[in-house]
């Protein structure tokens, strides 16, 4: 929002009056709130979502003027998504715009909480004072677009001085920002169109040190000539692709694969799910390591537990062993087949090998060829599904892993379940 260049004796003070009359309502941050968190959160995972979000830079934790380039209706929500619930930035929005039907009014203050200004009549700056008031009163940051309106072409426009006036009068910290990619997301008059935003926090000033805005529109336009946005990505994401490109990788996918043969209470093939989805052309590899871990996961269980030594199985059942303990003396090592599909843990399959003398030779053949099949058929599903959501879980790894750990959880939850009946 703009704001003009009217006279600072508006009022009927002098500017030295005017000062210690404002800067006595300049508050403490905040610190945290809910509905900023919210606001925060929401807007950052809608920017993720369409194409990338990325944050250069910081800012002091303080009340402050933060002045930034205009270029599309997503600005805002990209300031809001950039700076931390405690910072709680509020932006001033167009009261003739935006404040001129109820309902819209409404949806304006749940998704960004905007305060009103005039733009129109006279009284801008008057009307910037009462919005800076009620924001930087309660010691939130107040964001303001110093150009007052978006521009078509991505140049920088003029950049009127009221938002540094304020912020000499309240004798807080002015900050430039850039906002990068979001005229290419939602144009002024166009459509939304999918891509990455960023923004750069800039040095903050001391207003007073300022006579114009030149210092500040020679830092936005410093950061928005250092290019394009770039993409974001999971930090969580980008650690496990690392870890999947290497050797590691593959000795995770063993390691894995022969604990969940021994004692871990998990299926070998989450690995998969949960880590070699990182690196989708390394899954099927990772799948034929995941197989040979289960297969000498299966012979050391088999040895222990003919010796009398049954290895830990949590989440087994006695229903579980009588199974496997039937498949085995029904049809020899070949009965770990049946292993595949009945939701028995291959582990307690293992253990009944060992207590009814299965030999490790036969066992070991057809464990690799049910263990290697299975491990194939899920990599195969696992590496396309994962090649063609790249996109999203490059930036959405972390919520993909919870979710993909919630629903592991409910389905052991139902299948132990079942083998409790």
């Amino acid at each position: 929002m703009s704001a003009d260049d009217a006279p600072r004796e508006g009022h009927g003070h002098t500017p030295a009056e005017t000062f210690r009359r404002l800067r006595r309502r300049v508050g403490l941050p905040p610190g945290f709130s809910v509905g900023g968190a919210v606001r925060h959160s929401v807007w950052r995972n809608v920017f993720h979502l369409v194409g990338g979000f990325r944050v250069v830079g910081s800012a002091p934790y303080e009340a402050m003027v933060v002045v930034a380039n205009h270029q599309s209706h997503a600005d805002t929500p990209a300031l809001i998504a950039a700076f931390p619930a405690p910072y709680k930035p509020v932006v001033v929005a167009a009261g003739d715009y935006w404040f001129d039907d109820p309902w819209k009014a409404r949806l304006l203050k749940l998704a960004i909480g905007a305060v009103p200004v005039r733009r129109h009549g006279g009284g801008g700056y008057e009307s910037l004072i009462e919005g800076a008031t009620e924001v930087l009163g309660s010691g939130s940051s107040l964001l303001v677009f110093p150009e007052g309106t978006r521009s078509t072409d991505g140049r920088l426009g003029r950049f009127r001085s009221g938002a540094l006036r304020i912020a000499q009068e309240f004798d807080v910290p002015i900050i430039p920002v850039a906002v990068v990619g979001t005229r290419e997301l939602l144009a002024k008059k166009g459509r939304l169109t999918p891509g990455p935003v960023e923004v750069r926090v800039g040095h903050p000033v001391n207003p007073h040190e300022l006579t114009d805005m030149a210092p500040l529109v020679a830092q936005i336009e410093g950061m928005l000539a250092a290019g394009p946005p770039v993409p974001s990505r999971s930090r969580t994401w980008r650690v496990l692709r690392n870890h999947m490109s290497g050797p590691a990788g593959m000795a995770g996918a063993f390691g894995w694969g022969f604990a969940e043969a021994v004692s871990l209470p998990v299926t070998s093939e989450m690995y998969l799910v949960l880590v070699a989805a990182a690196h989708p052309r390394r899954v099927l590899p990772a799948a034929g390591f995941l197989a040979a871990g289960s297969v000498a996961g299966i012979l050391v269980t088999r040895a222990l537990t003919a010796r009398g030594e049954r290895p830990p199985a949590p989440l087994t059942t006695p229903a579980m062993r009588s199974r496997a303990a039937a498949d085995l003396a029904a049809a020899g090592a070949r009965g770990i087949w049946r292993q595949a599909l009945n939701g028995v843990p291959v582990k307690v399959y293992a253990a009944e090998a060992g207590a009814a003398g299965v030999p490790a030779g036969p066992l070991a053949v057809h464990a690799l060829g049910a263990r290697g099949a299975r491990s194939i058929v899920v990599g195969a599903v696992v590496g396309a599904a994962a090649g063609a959501a790249a996109p999203v879980l490059r930036r959405f790894y972390g919520p993909y892993l919870a979710a993909a750990g919630v629903t592991f959880a409910v389905g052991l939850g139902l299948v132990v379940r079942r083998w409790s009946r």
